[in-house]
Order: structure tokens, then sequence, then C-alpha cells
């Protein structure tokens, strides 16, 4: 009895052969590189957060009581989150005036005399309304167009982000 159980001892403690540990780690490899990149991807693939159909029209305004410019809505159900860009540039003229922004929060930089940008420092809320006004006149022949950008990470399923606003000196257009 106990020359088996030598025996069965000696098996156990027979070395793996260079071939077979080769090939068992060969298999082993992918089912470990699978194991560890799924949980990897599935956390890399999130989503971007969507913010739903903002809207950006432009605005004639009303002659000597509002100056044109643009209206940026965010949509009925998700706020638009904070540093949202709107550039604006003009054409047509040398300096597209002084903007202001109303109903929300922005910062407003003049980046030359035909192009300004406004970026949002407080998230504009879900179905709120930011005006962007120029003391331009519509009395005078021009052009602007005005583009959204939403930071790293968000979405606009739906979303109108470009708009313009033309004058001729007598017809005043706004999309």
């Amino acid at each position: 009895m106990q020359n088996s159980f030598a025996s069965r001892h000696r098996a156990l403690e027979k070395p793996t052969d260079r071939r077979s540990l080769i090939r068992n780690t060969a298999w082993a490899v992918p089912a470990i590189a699978t194991a560890i990149a799924a949980p990897l991807a599935s956390a890399s693939t999130s989503a971007d957060i969507d913010v739903g159909a903002y809207v950006n029209r432009g605005s004639c305004g009303v002659l000597g009581v509002i100056g044109p410019g643009f209206t940026l809505s965010a949509s009925s159900t998700v706020p638009l989150p904070v540093n949202t860009t709107i550039t604006i540039i003009g054409s047509g003229i040398a300096n597209i005036g002084t903007f202001s922004a109303s109903g929300g929060t922005a910062s407003i930089t003049t980046l030359s005399g035909t192009a300004r940008q406004a970026v949002l420092t407080s998230p504009l809320p879900a179905g709120a309304t930011l005006a962007l006004r120029t003391t331009l006149s519509i009395s005078v022949a021009f052009a602007m167009n005005a583009v959204v950008s939403l930071p790293s990470g968000y979405i606009g399923t739906g979303a109108k982000s470009a708009a313009s606003v033309s004058s001729t000196l007598i017809l005043c257009s706004g999309t």
C-alpha cells in the first residue's frame, strides 16, 4: 500500500514539460485578456450626456427698442451646461457692436470687430432662453451667424445649433 502511495505521489511531482506549459499559457492569455478588457471597455464607452433639442435662432429685434442678435433656448427637459459656447461672426460691416446677455448668465468676449464669443457661466435651465443682443441697428446692412458648441461629453439630439440674422437696410430676417 505504501508503494502505491509513493507512486501516486511521484506522479503528482512529475515536472510539466515546456511544451505543455507554453500550450496551456497560450490558451490562458486570451481568456485573461478578455476578462480584463471587458470591464475596461464598458467603462470607457460611457455615452455622452444628451441635452436634447436646444434651439439657436437669429432675431432682428425691434428697431430702436431691442437690437438684433440671437436667442438660445434649452430643451424643455434638460439644462444646457456651463461652458456651452456661442460663437458669433458678422460680415458686411466693420464692427458688429457690443453684445449683452439676458435671461441667463454668460461671459462675452470680443474676438475682433466682427467676432464675439459668449460662454455660459452657469447652466441655462431647462426651457429657459438666453438672449444675446447687439447695439448694432437693423437700419444698417449686415449679416451675422452664430454657432453653438457644447462642452466635451455633451450632445444635443435634434438640436438647432446654427442661426443667422441679416439686414439689407430694408428687410431683416432671422433663422
